[in-house]
């Protein structure tokens, strides 16, 4: 994908038995991203990415659909907190966080899923990265 949006999709338990990603993915014409997901009977949320040019049009077809769609950015790094101990380097899974070469460590934010993960946030001593939402 070329530049793309990441967007969180929040299905309630009304409509997660429903085929709603798959319509509205045939429906736009465009792929959907899907980066992390966690559903039950109880309803659930899907992380996706979705190509720029066609972010609008997708998400309007979810919201039709009755799914909460949430753009924003998933953590923030507090850098003044921040000791750059490399404790939430280790524990990230997507290598959304890393060191730069002057050893601090640095948010790779187009990496990043945290609202499904959230493992750094627990993980970091100094309380600099929080989840935003």
């Amino acid at each position: 994908m070329a530049a793309s949006v990441r967007v969180i999709l929040r299905f309630s338990k009304e409509n997660v038995d429903r085929p709603i990603t798959s319509q509205v993915i045939l429906e736009q014409g465009t792929p959907v991203n899907i980066l992390s997901a966690r559903m039950n009977q109880q309803g659930g949320e899907i992380l996706v990415e979705i190509d720029a040019d066609h972010v609008e049009g997708v998400i309007k077809a979810f919201r039709e659909r009755g799914v909460t769609v949430d753009v924003r950015r998933l953590i923030e790094k507090d850098d003044d907190k921040c000791v750059d101990c490399g404790a939430c380097v280790s524990i990230c899974p997507m290598d959304a966080l890393t060191f730069d070469d002057d050893h601090s460590v640095i948010l790779l934010e187009d990496r990043c899923n945290g609202v499904t993960c959230g493992l750094c946030v627990d993980t970091c001593p100094q309380r600099a990265i929080r989840l935003i939402g």
